[in-house]
């Protein structure tokens, strides 16, 4: 049975029944061999293929387009779909082009708007099933893939279920339809050539200062002038950041992202993304999205582990644009916190 879709939980919202994805977690890594099955590993796969001639990186951002080409026809035969599944589109991935898609040896990482109306049913935060909105939606998707002679082999797939549930309805203050983004905004200047070699270093340099709790700009490799999206509507600024990262580690004192090794790391040109277990107890009072909680929850003692992902585009050694892709409602789900 083939797992491997795009945008996979964009179907979910516009009405899937009756078929294999349902079960699937957008977090849940899908790796698929000749006889295999779902799968996890903890080991980086090296970004070049051992299969005869590698595909380049170039071929496999030519696939991704191709594969999101073939959800907006509704062409299923050519997505990969399992034979079962009773789908119900009104969606577009907006994949030409991408806000970012770059690419290293067989790993391509894309990251989009998808726009659709919800015409089928949907899970409401207390598990119920709901009759569609009717709302139009357009949140943010990433996707980030390991290709082997043209075909997905190994996909991670993220999107934002805050964005999502308050433009549906099921959480307070609908957001604006077009919010800022990372990749969206031209860099002044002309850049000196990146090199993703140093840039990897970077990476790991920044997040074993942020296992360090070292939260200050020069540790964490950010340029003065940085912007991390993923935490608000707007991104925040080095100074808001920083401020965010102490909030969360008073929350959780053990925070950490295991970057040694990253399950993956992926870089070209400019560009660098992450995949990563972030993990943390929690034994201080955690301040969650106010769309979620308006005051602090109570250290429960639990422990959450889950995957973690961040786009970072880089200037002169420096991070000058991150995304930050958190799973709140992971981290809700393993402490046992009620939205109720």
């Amino acid at each position: 049975m083939m797992l491997v879709t795009t945008f996979v939980q964009l179907l979910g919202v516009f009405g899937i029944v009756n078929s294999c994805f349902v079960a699937l977690s957008p977090y849940q890594i899908r790796q698929i061999g000749a006889n295999s099955s779902k799968t996890k590993r903890g080991t980086p796969i090296p970004p070049t293929s051992s299969n005869g001639s590698p595909w380049t990186a170039e071929q496999n951002m030519r696939q991704m387009q191709s594969a999101d080409d073939a959800f907006i026809g509704k062409d299923l035969a050519h997505f990969h779909h399992h034979p079962n599944a009773t789908m119900y589109l009104d969606v577009v991935t907006h994949n030409r082009n991408y806000t970012v898609l770059f690419g290293e040896g067989d790993w391509t990482v894309a990251l989009t708007r998808a726009t659709g109306v919800n015409d089928g049913p949907i899970n409401t935060l207390d598990g119920k099933l709901s009759p569609p909105t009717f709302r139009t939606v357009n949140p943010t998707i990433m996707t980030i893939t390991r290709w082997s002679e043209g075909q997905m082999m190994e996909e991670y797939l993220w999107q934002d279920p805050l964005i999502w549930y308050r433009q549906l309805g099921f959480l307070p203050v609908r957001p604006a339809k077009d919010l800022p983004e990372i990749g969206q905004n031209p860099l002044l200047g002309k850049p000196a050539p990146e090199s993703p070699a140093a840039n990897k270093q970077g990476v790991l340099v920044s997040d074993t200062a942020l296992n360090a709790g070292k939260f200050d700009a020069r540790s964490l490799r950010l340029s003065t002038n940085a912007t991390v999206y993923g935490f608000n509507d707007e991104g925040l600024n080095v100074d808001g950041w920083l401020k965010q990262l102490r909030v969360l580690k008073k929350a959780f004192p053990d925070l950490r992202i295991n970057n040694k090794p990253h399950r993956q790391l992926i870089a070209q040109g400019e560009w660098t993304a992450t995949i990563g277990m972030l993990s943390g107890t929690h034994k201080g009072a955690l301040q969650l999205p106010v769309y979620l909680a308006s005051e602090p929850v109570a250290a429960t003692g639990k422990t959450f582990e889950l995957l973690h992902y961040t786009i970072c585009r880089w200037r002169d050694g420096h991070i000058v644009e991150m995304r930050v892709n958190i799973d709140w409602f992971g981290i809700i789900g393993a402490l046992g916190i009620s939205l109720s």
